[in-house]
C-alpha cells in the first residue's frame, strides 16, 4: 500500500536537494533575512501610505518566496512554479507603486483600486519579456494539458530543474533588492542603520555569485564567456576550481 505521507516527507529528497545547492542554501536564507530586515525599517522620509503598502506587500512576498523554495525542496516542481508566479505578481506590484507612487493612497485607503497583471508588467518592461514569463507560468497555473508533464505524487528531485527554478528565485530576490534601492532614491532616504547597510552589501555580493554559480551549472560555456566580458576572473577561477565539467 502506498504511504503518501512518507512520499511527501521523504528526507532523501531534501538531503539530495541541499547537497546539490550546497552554500547556495545559506545565501538564500541570508537574502531573505536582508529583505525582512529592510522591510521592518521605518524611514522618516518615506511616505506613510507607501510605507504601509511596501511593508505588507514585501511581507507577503517573502512568504511566497519561501513557499516556492519549500515546494522545490520537496520535489514539487510544478507546484513551486505556481507559487513563483504569485511571487512575481507581488514583486511587480511593488515595482508598479515605485513607478506610480501617487496610486498608493487609493490602494491603501479605499482598498478598491485594482492593479491588473498587465499594468504591473507595464511597470517592469512595458509588458515585453514579463508578458512571456507570465504566459508560460499561467499555462501551468491554469492546468492546461501541457502542465501535467511532471506530475508525480510526493514529488521528485531533479538537479537540472532545481537549478533552473532556483535561478529564477535568485533573480527575483535580486530584483527586490534593486527595488528597495529605488525606494531609497525615490524618497531620498538616509539609512543610518549600519547593520542594514552591511547586510545589503553582503546580500548583493552573495546573490550575484550564486546567480553565476547556478548559471554555470546550467550552461558552463556561456557563463564563462559572459564572465570574461565582465572581467570577473576571480569568479571564473572559483567556478572552475569548484566544479569539474564532464565533456
Amino acid at each position: 500500500m502506498i504511504n503518501v505521507k512518507e512520499r511527501f516527507y521523504n528526507r532523501s529528497k531534501e538531503i539530495s536537494f541541499l547537497d546539490h545547492l550546497d552554500d547556495r542554501d545559506d545565501v538564500f536564507w541570508q537574502a531573505l533575512n536582508y529583505l525582512s530586515m529592510f522591510n521592518e525599517e521605518k524611514f522618516k522620509e518615506e511616505d506613510a501610505y507607501f510605507q504601509h503598502a511596501r511593508h505588507f506587500i514585501t511581507a507577503r512576498l517573502i512568504n511566497h518566496i519561501l513557499a516556492t523554495y519549500q515546494l522545490l525542496k520537496m520535489g514539487l516542481e510544478d507546484e513551486s512554479l505556481i507559487m513563483l508566479r504569485q511571487a512575481l505578481e507581488l514583486s511587480w506590484l511593488l515595482k508598479y507603486f515605485i513607478n506610480n507612487p501617487d496610486s498608493v493612497n487609493d490602494w491603501v485607503i479605499k482598498k478598491k483600486l485594482e492593479i491588473t497583471p498587465k499594468e504591473r508588467r507595464m511597470a517592469i518592461d512595458n509588458n515585453s519579456n514579463s508578458r512571456e514569463i507570465y504566459s508560460d507560468l499561467s499555462k501551468i497555473v491554469h492546468s492546461n494539458s501541457n502542465s501535467f508533464w511532471g506530475s508525480c505524487i510526493g514529488g521528485m528531485h531533479n538537479s537540472w530543474v532545481t537549478d533552473r527554478l532556483f535561478g529564477h528565485l535568485l533573480i527575483l530576490i535580486n530584483n527586490i533588492v534593486e527595488y528597495f534601492e529605488e525606494i531609497v532614491f525615490l524618497f531620498d532616504i538616509s539609512i543610518s542603520n549600519s547593520e542594514l547597510i552591511k547586510k545589503k552589501e553582503v546580500t548583493i555580493n552573495n546573490i550575484g555569485c550564486s546567480i553565476y554559480e547556478t548559471s554555470f551549472l546550467l550552461d558552463p560555456d556561456s557563463t564563462i564567456n559572459k564572465l570574461k566580458e565582465l572581467g570577473e576572473d576571480d569568479v571564473i577561477k572559483y567556478l572552475e576550481d569548484s566544479y569539474e565539467i564532464i565533456e
